[in-house]
């Protein structure tokens, strides 16, 4: 009886622990993309779902369809020719801030963070790692970081980009709940 009231008691323990840890999510993070060498080139999606979890676990994931740009034609040709997004809609992201035993999330703070991860795109999966910064105030957890990446590294090319513009610099900013 006593094993069946401590197992019990373990349980309930257990329990309260994992439902204190507080998971970060939004369905409104921001990815934008600039290509270097022509700022023309310049899209973004302010839909993307990211999840934080507080042992540093990282996710983000887009619909290719989500990004806008200034220029509706550009859009289209984004769509159909480069991304091709009937054939991959979506683009994820999933990895690790490394050193989140750095950051206090009950203290006010601009807390810098090195992030490892997989990112697919164009179906096409790529280890990419960045530098990033959680930022807490007034409780509320905002996170952000830039980054350069190859297009054709996922296999995105075509004349203009050829022509125009291979590697594109990306932010990335969520304000989580």
């Amino acid at each position: 009886m006593k094993k069946i009231i401590g197992l019990i008691i373990v349980t309930i323990l257990s329990s309260s622990v994992t439902h204190a840890q507080k998971i970060w999510e939004t369905k409104t993070a921001q990815v934008r993309f600039i290509a270097l060498d022509d700022k023309d080139i310049d899209a973004t999606n302010k839909e993307a779902v990211s999840r934080l979890e507080p042992n540093g676990k990282l996710s983000f994931i887009m619909l290719a369809k989500g990004f806008h740009f200034d220029m509706g034609k550009m859009e289209e040709h984004f769509n159909e020719e480069y991304i091709e997004s009937n054939k991959f809609p979506r683009a994820f992201f999933n990895g690790q801030i490394t050193n989140i035993n750095t950051v206090d999330f009950k203290k006010d703070g601009k807390y810098p963070v090195a992030i490892t991860g997989n990112m697919q795109v164009h179906g096409i999966n790529k280890a990419i790692q960045a530098n990033g910064i959680i930022e807490i105030k007034n409780g509320i957890v905002k996170a952000s970081s830039q980054f350069t990446v190859r297009l054709k590294d996922f296999g995105i090319g075509g004349i203009m980009i050829k022509m125009v513009a291979d590697k594109i610099n990306v932010d990335v900013s969520a304000t989580y709940q």
